[in-house]
């Protein structure tokens, strides 16, 4: 199973939806908030496994209106994220005309929310659920002792780890950016607008099978 965590390596560095939210919440607000994201990202793919198991993912993949529905779903919530980082952007920049001193934006956002929008990116894209089908059983071999089952589940497994590898790189990286450039004012709100871009991009691209 190396050769299989050797690929599962180069698909995370190929760029990719994932990596690119993973940049874009890391430069913004930093890695630790990164790798939050990482993990809920990496807590999708574990359920992501466990529906391969079941069968379900094959089923969704089948379906042309649960499909369709996976990438509104999606889309829905990328076009939010993107709002929320352009308003983010225009509140940096508007004034109080009595204080004289801009208003208070949304600098940090919590753990939690940043986990939970890595498992909501994750569940609600529908080319993840044909990545994994695409993936993972070619690699199970009938031959082995092992039930396909549980193949499944370790090649699951690694390609969990591999994504912490290489996103936990994008991350410290972004987040090094982010913190070199932490008292622009300026570059931070084009990071927010960098962010915003690269959310509704995504969401156009949960379109373009």
């Amino acid at each position: 199973m190396i050769e299989f965590f050797i690929a599962a390596i180069v698909v995370g560095i190929a760029p990719g939806p994932d990596n690119l939210f993973v940049l874009a919440q890391s430069a913004t607000y930093g890695a630790k908030a990164g790798f939050c994201v990482i993990l809920g990202l990496c807590t999708g793919i574990a359920l992501q496994t466990c529906l391969l198991v079941a069968g379900v993912s094959a089923l969704i993949a089948a379906s042309p209106t649960a499909f369709f529905v996976m990438q509104c779903c999606g889309a829905a919530y990328l076009l939010y994220l993107a709002y929320k980082s352009f308003q983010v952007r225009a509140g940096t920049v508007v004034k109080n005309e009595e204080e004289k001193s801009p208003v208070k934006s949304e600098a940090t956002i919590s753990g939690r929310k940043l986990y939970l929008r890595g498992i909501i990116m994750n569940m609600t894209n529908p080319k993840a659920v044909l990545f994994m089908l695409s993936f993972i059983p070619p690699a199970v071999k009938m031959e082995r002792p092992i039930h396909p089952s549980l193949q499944t589940a370790i090649l699951g497994a690694e390609f969990i780890v591999a994504t912490l590898i290489v996103f936990g790189t994008v991350a410290i990286l972004a987040g090094a950016v982010k913190k070199f450039l932490l008292n622009s004012p300026k570059a931070n709100r084009n990071l927010n607008w960098f962010s915003g871009v690269v959310f509704v991009l995504l969401a156009i691209a949960l379109f373009l099978v």
